[in-house]
């Protein structure tokens, strides 16, 4: 019987160590980056998660079922948003401001996995406004609320914002995820993509924990 336990111990301790150097590591400069300098984040012991794509993007395409199957189980501390591309093409910044068009008007929600399928599925580019009218008509999208919401002050500015901010994250291509303004990753397999935001939110609340807690200790000398 001891025999047994021993050898049962031994295969026990053996899978364990085999699962903890199967783990995933991630090293910066190869799965990660840092950006600099350094953006600022979301607040207190917030983290914020941001996802740059493009619509005509197959790789961002491929991406979203492990990013929604991510969006279900991420922690609540984590905010998420999406930004779209804004290369110096008209195709991207149509797709741009189309996002940001529909996000107005409050229908993205149903719109945003359509319009990636209508690309990648159907093969209709939706590379000219005539194209995505086309498209949005056929949804049922209101065409005269969205050609007013595609020259609004709101949608012209976060364009701006969009391209401002992918300049400020060294974004060159998606799909991009930047952590809390501090960590940017890109160019990976889709659930790796993900493993690597999910190391770099867990980073980044160490980080903030540390900071709080150094700061707290110098407001107590």
């Amino acid at each position: 019987m001891n025999k047994i336990i021993a050898a049962l111990g031994l295969l026990l301790a053996t899978m364990t160590i085999g699962t903890l150097q199967a783990a995933p590591t991630f090293e910066e400069d190869l799965h990660y980056f840092s950006v600099i300098p350094e953006q600022p984040g979301a607040e207190g012991d917030k983290v914020q998660v941001v996802e740059f794509f493009w619509y005509a993007c197959p790789h961002c395409y491929r991406l979203e079922p492990d990013l929604d199957a991510w969006l279900k189980r991420k922690p609540e501390y984590v905010e998420f948003d999406r930004i779209p591309a804004m290369f110096n093409r008209p195709d991207v910044v149509l797709h741009a401001k189309t996002y940001y068009a529909l996000r107005l008007m409050g229908v993205e929600g149903d719109l945003h996995a359509r319009i990636f399928d209508a690309i990648h599925k159907q093969r209709r580019r939706l590379g000219t406004q005539a194209e995505m009218e086309e498209f949005l008509g056929e949804q049922g999208v209101d065409l005269d609320a969205y050609r007013k919401a595609m020259k609004s002050f709101a949608v012209q500015t976060q364009a701006r914002r969009a391209a401002v901010l992918a300049e400020r994250f060294d974004v060159r291509g998606v799909p991009a995820m930047v952590v809390d303004g501090k960590y940017r990753t890109g160019g990976l397999e889709a659930g790796v993509l993900m493993q690597v935001t999910d190391f770099l939110v867990e980073k980044v609340r160490r980080e903030k924990a540390a900071a709080m807690k150094a700061g707290q200790g110098a407001a107590t000398e």
